[in-house]
């Protein structure tokens, strides 16, 4: 994966970049490295990450790489543990919603079944409307159960490659090449 930045601040910040400037780059709307995490993100085989960061050759420092290098694991820590977080969080409120949402569809199906051997067509109606939001009520718990935990897994797994399988290299961009 090829960056090309006008400075390192931004790999780790959201660069202010006009679309018309030359700078701009489909990756400009958000940070470099929010942008690499995105991209391992969206490919689940990627098992290894390759990174050269272009920059003007007076951005380049003495031990750049090196302090990049320790930038992207703090920034994967740092991430990996609101991953963590937000998971417990989830778990916690999807078990509590579940337990109300199965009292509350018990109750919905119950009162459905009550009102739909009346014969009147309004009550039927409404019956019907009953028995569906008693099932719309599980959704949201299945969400944070289910569904949240899954796309938990993939950020995880795009932090931990940029953090332990990627190599980064950083290139002084050619006066006269394009990237």
């Amino acid at each position: 994966m090829d960056l090309r930045l006008r400075t390192i601040e931004h790999f780790f910040k959201s660069p202010d970049v006009d679309p018309l400037s030359d700078w701009f780059e489909v990756y400009s709307l958000t940070s470099g490295i929010e942008f690499v995490v995105d991209e391992i993100g969206d490919e689940p085989r990627v098992s290894h990450v390759d990174l050269t960061i272009h920059l003007p050759p007076v951005a380049i420092t003495e031990g750049l790489e090196g302090r990049v290098r320790v930038g992207i694991d703090k920034y994967c820590d740092a991430h990996l543990r609101a991953v963590e977080q937000r998971a417990r969080e989830d778990r916690s409120r999807g078990w509590l919603m579940m337990a109300f949402s199965v009292v509350a569809v018990f109750v919905l199906i119950w009162s459905s079944q009550q009102l739909t051997g009346t014969g009147e067509s309004l009550l039927s109606v409404a019956a019907e409307g009953l028995s569906i939001a008693a099932w719309v009520l599980l959704w949201h718990p299945l969400q944070e159960l289910v569904f949240d935990r899954w796309d938990h897994r993939l950020d995880r797994r795009a932090l931990r490659t940029l953090r332990d399988r990627s190599r980064v290299r950083i290139k002084p961009i050619e006066a006269d090449a394009t990237i």
